[in-house]
């Protein structure tokens, strides 16, 4: 509890609560068929009911990189469609070559990976990464083949359910020079460069947007997003964020009452896992809330040899 002084840029009218909390604490799941430590849903605890909310803010987050960049969602062709189709002028026509999921250790492992993915629907492809451009070649010397395309989803596709953003490619149809392609932009062999927080209940009464053109999560929606975290690790590491500008609070202008919470995470600017899996870690956060302390005043007599009136202040 804060009180006098002034109150880091608070006054006496709030009362200042934190929570640790851990996935693996969780009392259960949001969502069927998800495990709790991915979007977990706390009862809050304490000495007394959490009433009159007045602002929340997500202080820290700590979470392990043990997603897979390379998911099930992004490289196989499963309900959301065809993820990556190839076709070859005199060869395949609508081959779906499949990236085995997971986290690649640099270009060269990646690309590995692409190479036995064509050749597992064609023959004779040969893929190598470029260290100084940061991009990937593809070359096939298959007999009777002249040129081949690549294609990933439709051109305004933002990579939700393919690995185009990884592998350096836009949505739409990129064809070959010959026999020979060069991916457009760099890979992204690590994935997207942050992560969101998200919350299902408390997400929607913050005032965090994104454009309208981030159609993928939410399209300028209020919520669910609740803090944006860089990824400043590799896979296999953890990530650590404070937020930079603590003084600012998200204002819930006096929610009645506050008992339980969830949490999950999702990667860049696609929810192509919804939650993020974290394939059995945990993650944990430090949310902070502050509540309102009314002001009630009692007017009574004095005392029996005294006639004055007593005023009480009363915070509550």
């Amino acid at each position: 509890m804060m009180r006098g002084g002034t109150n880091f840029g608070l006054n006496d009218t709030l009362r200042y609560y934190e929570f640790e909390l851990d996935s693996l604490d969780a009392s259960g799941s949001k969502a069927a068929g998800v495990a709790a430590t991915d979007w977990p849903v706390f009862l809050l605890g304490g000495k007394q009911p959490l009433t009159n909310i007045a602002a929340i803010k997500i202080l820290e987050v700590q979470i392990p990189f043990s997603w897979y960049v390379f998911a099930a969602e992004n490289t196989q062709q499963n309900a959301n469609g065809t993820q990556w189709t190839l076709n070859e002028t005199g060869g395949v026509t609508n081959a779906y070559p499949l990236i085995v999921q997971g986290n690649y250790a640099g270009g060269s492992a990646l690309a590995t990976a692409l190479q036995t993915a064509l050749n597992g629907v064609s023959s004779n492809y040969l893929v190598t990464y470029n260290s100084v451009t940061q991009k990937m070649t593809f070359t096939t010397s298959k007999a009777g083949v002249t040129a081949f395309t690549f294609t990933f989803g439709a051109p305004t596709n933002s990579g939700n359910t393919n690995p185009r953003l990884y592998m350096g490619f836009p949505g739409g149809i990129t064809s070959s020079s010959g026999l020979t392609m060069v991916s457009p932009n760099v890979a992204l062999v690590s994935g997207p460069s942050y992560l969101y927080v998200n919350s299902s209940s408390l997400g929607p009464l913050v005032n965090l947007y994104l454009p309208q053109g981030a159609f993928n999560l939410g399209g300028g929606n209020a919520g669910p997003q609740i803090a944006k975290v860089p990824v400043t690790g590799n896979s296999g590491d953890i990530i650590f964020w404070q937020d930079p500008d603590p003084q600012k609070w998200f204002d819930l202008e006096n929610l009645s009452l506050l008992n339980q919470v969830d949490f999950y995470l999702t990667l860049g600017n696609t929810t192509t896992q919804l939650p993020l899996r974290l394939n059995g870690l945990s993650f944990s956060l430090k949310l902070a809330i502050l509540t309102n302390e009314f002001t009630h005043s009692d007017l009574s007599s004095g005392l029996a040899q005294s006639d004055r009136v007593v005023k009480r202040m009363r915070n509550y």
